[in-house]
């Protein structure tokens, strides 16, 4: 447990350092600020508009963040040799994997805190209200970065930086509409079209689970299972998704 903590704290530190989270932290900021700014030109709708486009630049760019940043975590290493350094310690491949996903989930979430922060703040200072649905949102958001942390480190395993971004942005987009697709398949689809949706519908993260800003914009009720079971959805994917990774990277050869 002390050897992935120690990965998990290097590799927070350097994700701190990098220029992605600063960028990622930035754009949030003014596009949360310029929301707040033209926020008036709706009557009666503002706090519904810096809440929902909160929410969606906390999900988009949390998603991104780790996209960004999860694509060269063991690559970076790979290219300056340092792998050898850390894997001729007393440290197994699985402790490396999991403090590598750690460290960096533990960076977005330091990112989404912040972000989370300045949308409290603007939303206090324009008197509006915080119900837990808003919370719920952030937590969902949370739950779908991590799930996607984990799909962006099984790829970083194999593959390049860039082809890892280009996989896991698809696997994001996929995961976001995989159900959609599926019931346009059932309705509109012949028996190929339904079988390849439905076996992409239960390969892919469904990410819709997670998906809570419509409750939170309208201050709708939403149940504390929902929750739970999304939850319970994403510490199981990323159970698996980590668990392939692992098998792929100790079979994988460093010249």
């Amino acid at each position: 447990m002390m050897r992935i903590a120690s990965i998990a704290h290097n590799t927070f530190r350097e994700s701190i350092r990098e220029r992605m989270l600063s960028i990622a932290l930035l754009f949030g900021f003014i596009l949360m600020v310029s929301t707040y700014a033209l926020s008036p030109l709706a009557v009666g709708a503002k706090q519904k508009i810096i809440m929902d486009v909160g929410l969606a630049a906390i999900s988009i760019l949390g998603v991104l963040t780790a996209v960004l940043l999860g694509s060269t975590l063991v690559h970076k290493e790979v290219d300056k040799k340092a792998i050898f350094m850390i894997l001729t310690r007393p440290i197994s491949r699985l402790e490396y994997l999991i403090g590598k996903y750690c460290g960096l989930v533990i960076a977005i979430v330091t990112m989404m805190a912040v972000m989370t922060g300045v949308m409290v703040v603007m939303i206090l200072s324009g008197r509006g209200q915080l119900t837990p649905a808003v919370f719920a949102a952030v937590y969902g958001a949370l739950l779908e970065t991590v799930v996607m942390g984990a799909v962006v480190i099984f790829f970083s395993t194999f593959t390049t930086p860039i082809l890892t971004m280009l996989f896991s942005l698809g696997i994001f987009v996929m995961g976001s509409l995989s159900n959609d697709l599926r019931i346009f398949a059932q309705r509109y689809g012949g028996e190929a079209m339904k079988l390849v949706t439905g076996v992409l519908y239960y390969l892919l993260p469904n990410l819709q689970v997670f998906n809570l800003r419509h409750e939170a914009v309208h201050d709708l009720h939403f149940r504390g299972i929902d929750l739970l079971n999304a939850s319970l959805y994403a510490a199981l994917y990323c159970s698996v998704i980590l668990f392939f990774s692992y098998m792929i990277f100790r079979r994988r050869e460093f010249l």
